[in-house]
């Protein structure tokens, strides 16, 4: 047992307690994000050599900067408890076991929780302190006896004391701060429900499940980066041997016409020797390139699965949870790596002769693809339902009277669930072919093209397939609904004015949580609402004539502006200054806030001119920081600075301008998006106010639409209508 004991001890040090830097056991072991680690003063003098600045780790090189010194990186727990533990495990195997307590008598005794031998006088007097009369005290052979069953010795380790409450074991974890806490962090500074917490061997269990399914899959991923570093490394020794083949070639021709022809032969050959040469590096940097990069690939998620099954076999629960946020990061990191690739250049090149150099006046040309064609007419994006065609020409420009059989040509379209679907092939009179596909499904699709399996020129090209025009769906079943916001997040969170609620949803329509405040004079009554840069919802209350604040979870924060408004309706947030402007309906105005409440002005008043209003309603900002009102009974739509002064505006009364607007919006290229309420549809503008189209059509039976959003899809966001008389919400695509 002694000598299998021995040598799980010499294993883990040898290769797990040892840096690389200085070759010795570890001192204050620190662990970069890479997950390698060495002493505290080994990344000292790394960090002298290279002046303060950023560092290359000694065995991967990444470089990591270290504003602050070898004292800001995280110490390695796992390892550095590893050394004491294994140094105290060698001396009490080769020194003379003393009572601890008395320092005289022999050990017959051992507390586990102080992780101290007793002798029979000491043993009972520490079992009725106040603060030791708890611990679990055992006879040394029932001792012995369970660290035969932990042949190292370390799973065998005192527990980790609090070190802001002296005395306190750490027993929980709190998922909410991703720390460990006591019993006492717990009830002061942790409390339910604001933070989530549970015991620190559940955390760690659920925490060792996911490391073993991420050590199974970097367990693959080092497998498949091993198996293409394989196929790079074949690839760049047949590359070699047919180069070597054709270098032969070459230079046997070259000495044969040099007997017959002048100089100008050896000229001429020496360029298409440096010709191949070219090609012969280019495609061998490009292998050996990507042979690097594999390699680095397969010695990350090696180091990573193993530095994951060592924590796993040999932590405890704190140097568990000590790396989880630098071995979560890093995991995620690693698990995104294309470790299954097929080699980046094939191994053609050929020399191919001339006939009569007196007539051709050439010794021959240096094939690296054996044909030279090209996609071309690639379309920016195409819609659900209608042909895509890309075409497939000779390269440069050159006429060709012939193209390749349609059998040597290889056309497939990978889709964005990962399908691969055939693509038609149709030769053109031009000597061209044609290469169509219908999609079924938005996202980007992927076509690849090969000619006698060699990839031409251009492949793969990427589309990106948008829906058909019109309305795409509606959802939901509200009372009157006010207005839409597209959060951040991707999600529509909807003002259910009529019901005095919120409801937040996904794009598609799946519920995914009702909000209502309370405690408010008068019923929640929320209008519109806008979103922060730093994630805090602003949402009018007209009932209360103020705004209301919440972060990202919902939680109230503050609410402001009940002592200025009279009827608060649209909202906005400058993405410029980050100024929330607010509709005052009943004041015909705009009120100005910052963030924190604090009332900053207004601008405009009731009339017919610049910069008067009659009810207006909505109210949105562009990237300039420009203010675009709806100024409903006006007919109108109103663009002014950001301080209110006027710019422009647009519309005019009647069904070929606009019949009193209520909803505007705005996309990231500038585009202004109006809901009529009179007209019961919805316009796009440009951002100088001229018409561009018609975003519904008079079938979608929109009855008084309201808030309108615009999604960042390119080529063309989604427009989300709440459309009021209908009670629901409705999509549609551009």
């Amino acid at each position: 047992m002694a000598s299998v004991e021995l040598k799980i001890r010499k294993e883990i040090d040898d290769n797990f307690l040892v840096c690389t830097v200085c070759s010795e056991r570890y001192r204050n072991a620190k662990i970069l994000p890479c997950l390698h680690s060495f002493c505290e003063h080994c990344i000292d003098k790394l960090l002298q050599k290279s002046g303060g600045k950023g560092i290359p780790c000694p065995v991967c090189r990444r470089v990591h900067d270290l504003p602050e010194g070898a004292s800001s990186v995280q110490p390695n727990v796992f390892v550095n408890e590893l050394v004491v533990l294994l140094e105290k495990r060698y001396k009490e195997t080769n020194d003379v076991q003393k009572c601890e307590g008395c320092q005289q008598g022999s050990v017959t005794t051992y507390c586990i929780d102080c992780a101290v031998g007793l002798c029979d006088n000491c043993t009972l007097p520490h079992k009725r302190l106040p603060f030791t009369k708890s611990h679990d005290v055992m006879t040394l052979q029932a001792y012995e006896a369970t660290k035969s069953t932990d042949i190292a010795g370390i799973k065998d380790q005192p527990p980790v004391i609090c070190s802001n409450h002296h005395g306190n074991q750490l027993k929980f974890y709190c998922d909410t701060c991703d720390n460990q806490i006591c019993s006492e962090c717990a009830a002061l500074n942790h409390r339910l429900p604001e933070h989530n917490y549970r015991y620190l061997k559940d955390a760690t269990k659920q925490y060792t499940i996911y490391l073993t399914k991420m050590a199974d899959i970097l367990a693959e991923k080092e497998k498949d980066a091993k198996e293409s570093k394989e196929k790079v490394q074949h690839v760049t020794e047949l590359l070699e041997n047919r180069f070597s083949e054709e270098e032969h070639k070459l230079n046997a021709h070259i000495e044969r016409v040099v007997v017959e022809i002048t100089a100008k032969i050896r000229e001429s050959g020496a360029e298409l020797l440096q010709e191949m040469n070219k090609v012969f590096s280019e495609r061998k940097q490009n292998l050996h390139a990507q042979r690097k990069e594999l390699e680095i690939a397969e010695n990350d998620v090696k180091h990573a699965r193993e530095f994951a099954t060592n924590l796993m076999n040999y932590g405890n629960a704190t140097q568990l949870m000590s790396t989880k946020k630098g071995m979560t990061s890093q995991i995620k990191k690693l698990i995104k790596l294309e470790t299954k690739q097929d080699p980046t250049q094939d191994d053609y090149i050929e020399f191919q002769r001339s006939g009569d150099f007196c007539e051709t006046k050439t010794l021959g040309v240096i094939l690296h693809n054996k044909f030279n064609f090209e996609i071309k007419d690639v379309p920016k994006y195409g819609r659900i339902g209608r042909e895509l065609s890309v075409t497939l020409a000779a390269s440069g420009g050159t006429v060709v009277n012939f193209l390749p059989s349609k059998q040597s040509i290889q056309v497939k379209m990978k889709t964005p669930s990962d399908t691969i679907e055939d693509v038609k092939v149709t030769e053109n009179k031009d000597g061209s072919c044609s290469l169509t596909y219908q999609a079924n499904v938005e996202g980007v699709h992927e076509m690849t093209v090969l000619v006698n399996n060699k990839s031409v020129q251009g492949s793969p090209v990427k589309i990106n397939v948008i829906p058909k025009k019109g309305l795409m769906g509606n959802y939901g079943k509200y009372n009157r609904p006010d207005s839409v916001l597209i959060t951040s997040d991707g999600n529509v969170l909807v003002c259910d004015g009529g019901n005095n609620r919120l409801q937040l949803l996904t794009l598609d329509g799946q519920h995914k949580r009702m909000i209502q405040f309370t405690g408010f004079r008068e019923p929640f009554n929320p209008r519109f609402a806008a979103e922060s840069r730093d994630g805090n919802y602003f949402i009018t209350d007209s009932n209360n004539k103020q705004v209301v604040v919440c972060n990202n979870n919902f939680e109230l924060i503050r609410c402001f502006g009940n002592t200025q408004l009279g009827h608060p309706i649209g909202i906005s947030i400058s993405p410029v200054n980050e100024i929330v402007y607010v509709v005052d309906q009943r004041s015909h105005c705009i009120r100005v806030y910052s963030q924190d409440g604090q009332y900053i002005k207004s601008f405009g008043s009731e009339g017919v001119w610049d910069c008067h209003f009659q009810s207006p309603f909505g109210i949105t900002t562009d990237s300039k920081g420009n203010v675009i009102v709806v100024d409903q009974s006006n007919h109108r739509i109103q663009v002014l600075t950001g301080d209110g002064k006027f710019l422009f505006k647009f519309g005019s009364s009647g069904y070929s301008g606009l019949n009193y607007p209520l909803g505007v919006a705005t996309d990231t290229d500038g585009y202004v998006y109006v809901s009529e309420n009179g007209n019961n549809r919805v316009q796009k503008y440009d951002c100088h106010g001229q018409f561009v189209c018609r975003i519904d059509s008079h079938v979608d039976g929109l009855m008084t639409p309201r808030g309108i959003c615009v999604t960042n899809d390119k080529p063309f966001g989604k427009v989300v209508v709440a459309d009021k008389e209908n009670n629901c919400i409705k999509i549609f695509a551009q």
